[in-house]
């Protein structure tokens, strides 16, 4: 077996186990409030780091056209920040997207531990 394979073998492992751990995790309900109340700006501030990274932008470069600091783009995709939805709008904008929102049906959801 090859180092790399050994090294895929692990991080897939890892992933396993934390993946298992947030399932269990997540039937403690003051866990689970305390993560739904952050996961939305987890999964924005990841897709605006896909997004830069895929036009092959800086930070420096995405704050800039943002109008705001480098380091509070590096904040915000670290997760640090709180992001207001004008903020969401400027940095989509920055990137050459709009943003859309989508009102659903309130009932218990699953959340995908992907």
């Amino acid at each position: 077996m090859s180092k790399e394979n050994g090294s895929a073998r692990n991080l897939l492992a890892g992933a396993e186990t934390l993946r298992a751990g947030l399932q269990r995790d997540l039937k403690d309900h003051k866990f689970r409030e305390a993560f739904e109340a952050h996961y939305l700006e987890a999964v924005i501030a990841e897709k605006m780091h896909e997004l830069r990274e895929k036009r092959h932008m800086t930070q420096k470069q995405l704050a800039n056209r943002a109008g705001m600091a480098q380091n509070a783009v590096s904040r915000i995709e670290k997760g640090e920040n709180s992001l207001t939805l004008r903020t969401v709008q400027r940095v989509a904008a920055a990137l050459g997207y709009i943003v859309e929102v989508e009102f659903k049906p309130a009932k218990r959801r699953a959340l995908a531990v992907a």
